[in-house]
């Protein structure tokens, strides 16, 4: 990405972001305590990816990143542990297998 600007990046990175989040699904049984922590994991996705939204609105494109950079680790960690269901995309998530 070089000669990139980090407006650019941000954007990029969004967008995979916002792709990841809609192809992910719960994947433990309903009432279980693993359904408990994909639900707040899936929370703290959302969460972040929204404050990455917010910073980019508002011309951050540091804080941005920082936060797109926390939301995707949940997510991918999400799906890596099996809480969440990427669908077996290894180009968007880290799979165990």
């Amino acid at each position: 990405m070089e000669g990139t600007g980090l407006k650019e990046i941000v954007e990029k990175y969004l967008s995979v972001q916002e792709e990841a989040i809609n192809k992910i699904r719960i994947s433990v049984p309903e009432k279980s305590f693993l359904e408990t922590a994909a639900s707040d994991y899936l929370s703290m996705i959302r969460s972040y990816f929204s404050d990455s939204r917010y910073f980019y609105e508002k011309g951050d494109y540091a804080r941005a990143l920082a936060s797109i950079n926390y939301a995707y680790g949940w997510l991918d960690s999400a799906v890596r542990f099996g809480l969440l269901d990427g669908g077996s995309d290894n180009r968007l998530f880290t799979l165990y297998k």
